[in-house]
C-alpha cells in the first residue's frame, strides 16, 4: 500500500491533483518536465520516508499528470506559477519547504525572484534544475519528442544512470503518461515559434536577480547528469551566495530515485538545520 494519497481540487476550474502524506512542517515537491513525468512517477521513491517527519504535497504541474492540460502561450512559465500559487492557497499551504527536480526546481528559482514572490518560502533545493541556465544539448533530445516506447527509451536513458531503472516497466509507465490525452499537446506547444515574434533572452536578468536571493538555496547535482553542464552546480553556487551543493555520485538526473536513502538524508538535514 502507497503511503501516500491521491487527492483532486479544483483550482478555479482548472483540476489539480496531488499527493499528500504525512505531518509536520509544510514541504512541496515539484516534479520534472520531462515528457511522461508527473508528481507519483517522480516521488513514489521517497514520499513515504519523507513523510515521517514532513507534511508532504506534491502536486501535479499544470499540464501533467492529471492535472488538466492548460498551455499558455503568453507567459508559459508565470501562468504555471500563478495557478502553484493558487492552488497552495486553496489547500491552505502557506510558509513551506519547497523542493523541484529539474524542470520543477527551475519552476521554484523562476518565482523566488519575482517581484512580489508569490510564494512563502523557509528553503529551496533544486535539483539538477537551474532554468535552462547551464543547460547542454542534449536537453533539445529531451524535448524533441514523439510518443512512442522506442522515443521514451531515449528519454528514460537520459534521466537514469543505473541500467536497472532504465527497465522495461519505468519505460511503459513513462510512455502511458506521455500518452494521457491532451498531455503531449500541452508539453508540445512550447516548441511553436511565431514567424512575426522573436523571444528576446532573459537569462542575464534571471542570474542578476538570482545574484540578490536571500532564501536559503541547496544544489543538488549528478555525477553522471547528461541534460546539465559539467559543473554547473559549482558554477551556479557562485551565482547564489551563501547557497550549498551537494553532488550524487551514481545518479543521472533523478537522485531521488537512484539514491533514495542519501537523498532523503541530505534533505531533511538541510531543511530541519
Amino acid at each position: 500500500m502507497a503511503g501516500y494519497q491521491h487527492r483532486i481540487v479544483r483550482v478555479g476550474d482548472i483540476k489539480t491533483h496531488f499527493l499528500e502524506a504525512g505531518s509536520g512542517p509544510d514541504l512541496l515537491l515539484l516534479h520534472g518536465g520531462e515528457y511522461g513525468a508527473s508528481a507519483e512517477i517522480t516521488w513514489k521513491h521517497s514520499i513515504e520516508a519523507l513523510a515521517q517527519q514532513f507534511h508532504v504535497i506534491a502536486p501535479d504541474i499544470l499540464g501533467w499528470g492529471e492535472t488538466d492540460k492548460i498551455y499558455s502561450f503568453s507567459d508559459p512559465a508565470g501562468y504555471r506559477i500563478s495557478h502553484m500559487k493558487r492552488f497552495l492557497q486553496t489547500i491552505g499551504f502557506d510558509k513551506a519547504y519547497f523542493v523541484g527536480n529539474s524542470a520543477g526546481g527551475g519552476l521554484i528559482l523562476r518565482a523566488s525572484v519575482l517581484d512580489p514572490t508569490p510564494f512563502q518560502i523557509r528553503k529551496m533545493v533544486t535539483i539538477c534544475g537551474n532554468a535552462s541556465v547551464f543547460k547542454t544539448q542534449s536537453q533539445a533530445d529531451l524535448e524533441n519528442y514523439t510518443p512512442s516506447v522506442e522515443n521514451m527509451k531515449k528519454i528514460v536513458a537520459l534521466l537514469y544512470h543505473d541500467p536497472k531503472w532504465q527497465s522495461e516497466e519505468n519505460i511503459r509507465e513513462r510512455y502511458e503518461s506521455s500518452i494521457a490525452p491532451g498531455a503531449w499537446e500541452a508539453l508540445s506547444a512550447a516548441r511553436l515559434r511565431s514567424p512575426v515574434h522573436q523571444a528576446r533572452s532573459s537569462t542575464e536578468e534571471f542570474v542578476k536577480k538570482l545574484s540578490q536571493l536571500r532564501v536559503p538555496l541547496l544544489i543538488m547535482s549528478c555525477e553522471h547528469d547528461p541534460l546539465n553542464q559539467r559543473d554547473w552546480d559549482i558554477n551556479f553556487q557562485k551565482i547564489v551566495p551563501g547557497s550549498r551543493v551537494h553532488r550524487f555520485k551514481h545518479s543521472a538526473h533523478e537522485p531521488q530515485i537512484e539514491e533514495p536513502d542519501e537523498f532523503n538524508r541530505v534533505l531533511a538535514e538541510f531543511l530541519l538545520d
